[in-house]
């Protein structure tokens, strides 16, 4: 009786028997060649698999020329411009700080400007004394205006989206802090960042943190405080404090700054290494602009900014 063509051909009868095992071995090529084609993807669905997923980039900086910096404005007694292909970025009293450590005892490794605001403001009131009044802020807590400027706001003039990954590359060129980044950066009622409706900005931190805007601060590079913190505008709200902080060899050589913002979520990394990672469960900011902020004594090269747009969730990737 001959086999099914199914199975493995043992018949006496020779005939029968070769028969049956060229249609087997015919079977086995087919469900082979069936089986290897199907676990084959076609390469222009993978192709557009991946057009999907990719973020979109939507701007680029490489800071190559002059030209490369009409995209920012300078808020505050900021330098901005190009050197060897990068943006070199500090505050015009930078050097003059530095050059009075060498005389009086101060540390300027600790954050914020208690340390020198008493000679800052000594020589602006000598020096251009038209913008003393400018560098004072006077908190609702405070009984008069005090001194609080030297710092700078440098903003990008293109709007950010609501969901975006924003890379940039960083190295500092003194181990002074503080050196932040903000984003989502809008009037709190709405209007642009840029509107006359606002009121006018020279750097100080308070107008940023506790005037009328909103926006997120990340700031890093932080002298003896050793943390990375994050917070929200308007009412400086403080997100995280996380004990984690850029490599000494940022001193050295660019390290890759990245932050990324999917609806509520943001986090900021380091060469691949996560800062700070947070969650704004209470009205989170969408859209806006973004910045880089530097305290006084501060001093950097920033190189090949880039914005990409997201449209799904990278938390959710592998």
């Amino acid at each position: 009786m001959q086999q099914p063509y199914s199975s493995i051909p043992h018949s006496n009868s020779s005939a029968t028997s070769t028969r049956s095992a060229n249609h087997w071995w015919m079977l086995a090529g087919i469900s082979i060649i069936f089986l290897t084609a199907s676990c084959k993807q076609n390469p222009e669905t993978i192709t557009n698999q991946q057009q999907e997923t990719a973020p979109e980039l939507i701007y680029s900086n490489n800071f190559d020329s002059a030209d490369d910096l009409k995209d920012w404005k300078m808020e505050g007694p900021g330098i901005a411009e190009i050197q060897d292909g990068k943006l070199l970025i500090h505050s015009k009293w930078m050097n003059a700080l530095t050059e009075l450590q060498k005389e009086i005892p101060i540390d300027l490794n600790i954050p914020g400007g208690q340390s020198y605001y008493q000679y800052l403001e000594k020589w602006v009131t000598e020096k251009e004394p038209q913008n003393l009044a400018k560098y004072k802020f006077k908190r609702t807590d405070q009984p008069i205006a005090k001194f609080v400027g030297g710092h700078i706001q440098y903003w990008n003039t293109r709007v950010h989206p609501e969901n975006f990954k924003i890379t940039i590359q960083f190295q500092a060129l003194n181990p002074y802090p503080l050196h932040m980044v903000s984003f989502c950066g809008n009037g709190t009622n709405g209007e642009d960042l840029f509107s006359p409706k606002l009121k006018s900005r020279y750097g100080l931190a308070s107008q940023y943190m506790r005037g009328d805007i909103s926006n997120y601060r990340i700031s890093y590079w932080s002298g003896t405080r050793k943390t990375c913190n994050s917070r929200k505008a308007p009412g400086r709200i403080l997100l995280a404090d996380d004990t984690n902080e850029l490599p000494k060899s940022a001193l050295n050589k660019p390290v890759l700054l990245e932050i990324i913002r999917w609806e509520g979520r943001v986090q900021f990394k380091c060469d691949n290494a996560i800062l700070t990672d947070w969650t704004d469960t209470e009205n989170p900011l969408k859209s806006g602009y973004f910045s880089l902020r530097l305290m006084a004594t501060a001093s950097g090269l920033y190189d090949d900014f880039n914005i990409y747009k997201l449209t799904e969730n990278p938390f959710t990737k592998i």
